[in-house]
């Protein structure tokens, strides 16, 4: 059978498809340019170049592998449950938030339909909605990158099934408000909050998973817990949305190590040396933050300090910015998205 006539029993979606780049791995990058693979820092996936928690890697060789994980996740769902201060019944757990993205598309989108996302963000969002047969409706943000409040009112519509918001953003870091959100769900239609980079912003909006029946929560566990080659992650939303997630997603989605692993990394969030994060107030000096950056062997240099906002940003001395200028016209000194690394790491 010739491979034109398998073409013809394909699903004329996904005949059509144009394939997702993913980010190339460190294997394929040393084949294409013949580098030593000490030279490669990759910063385009925000892998957490710290690791996991310790005892998440001690733990591997007491996780049982020889039999299948629990369909349900029980353990996995009630640490979750501690930890977002939900109940189980509104916790589902994932493979990566890339499957509840999945999820999302296969219970409520069908051909012809539409998804709005606020641009930029996260690419994932339209290439599921491509896969789905659904039209992504990209909203560009404002100057500022904010959410345009009368653009999305022009852009939704009766075909609008689901509204992606990430907070913070990815790439451009924005929290959304509770005026944003409660404006979004205001128009009726599934509101999915992207809690990727929760652990980095203390900013979350979760606890209203329970008021609104149309809106959800996903986070990731492989930021803040460094654990992106397990693939684990999870949703928060309504008690019946929830039930329906878990009787909708694959039976085994989450292996026995991704969810002890998990389990592990959840008692370790906010302790030095797993969450590589510190706030700064504006009443901290030059020189506090010059010693910060020299006993955390950070080459770290002031670019703002805010007094009205009482905000310093902080950014690699010498990290190459010109790849961010394409951001609607901004300057190098109003956008930097870095992912900090010990100067050892850093070097070329």
């Amino acid at each position: 059978m010739n491979y034109s006539d398998i073409e013809k029993l394909m699903n004329p979606i996904i005949k059509n498809f144009k394939i997702y780049d993913a980010m190339p791995s460190n294997e394929t990058l040393i084949q294409k340019y013949s580098i030593n693979s000490e030279k490669i820092v990759k910063l385009n996936g925000n892998e957490n170049p710290f690791g996991p928690a310790p005892e998440v890697i001690d733990n591997l060789i007491n996780i049982p592998i020889s039999t299948y994980p629990d369909p349900e996740l029980i353990r996995s769902r009630k640490s979750l449950s501690e930890y977002t201060g939900l109940n189980i019944e509104n916790i589902v757990v994932s493979s990566g938030s890339d499957e509840l993205i999945d999820l999302f598309f296969r219970i409520f989108v069908t051909p012809g339909d539409e998804v709005l996302d606020f641009t930029p963000t996260f690419g994932m969002y339209a290439v599921r909605a491509g896969l789905s047969g659904a039209k992504i409706v990209p909203v560009s943000r404002n100057i500022d990158f904010e959410l345009d409040y009368e653009s999305i009112k022009q852009k939704v519509s009766d075909k609008t099934k689901i509204i992606f918001l990430a907070s913070p953003n990815n790439p451009t870091g924005n929290e959304s408000t509770l005026e944003d959100i409660e404006f979004l769900l205001s128009l009726n239609k599934i509101l999915v909050v992207d809690e990727a980079y929760f652990e980095f912003s203390k900013s979350s909006y979760a606890n209203l998973v329970e008021k609104y029946n149309n809106m959800i929560v996903i986070r990731s566990m492989s930021k803040w817990a460094g654990l992106a080659g397990l693939r684990v992650g999870y949703g928060l939303m309504s008690k019946e949305l929830a039930k329906l997630f878990m009787g909708v997603k694959n039976h085994y989605n989450v292996s026995t190590v991704a969810e002890e692993s998990l389990i592990v990394s959840l008692k370790y969030y906010d302790i030095e040396g797993l969450v590589h994060y510190k706030d700064l107030s504006y009443s901290e000096t030059e020189n506090d933050l010059k010693n910060y950056s020299k006993n955390q062997d950070l080459k770290l240099k002031i670019l703002e300090i805010d007094s009205q906002k009482e905000k310093i940003r902080l950014g690699l001395k010498q990290l190459m910015l010109d790849p961010l200028e394409y951001f609607r016209g901004k300057s190098k000194k109003d956008i930097i998205t870095v992912t900090v690394k010990e100067i050892s790491e850093n070097a070329i």
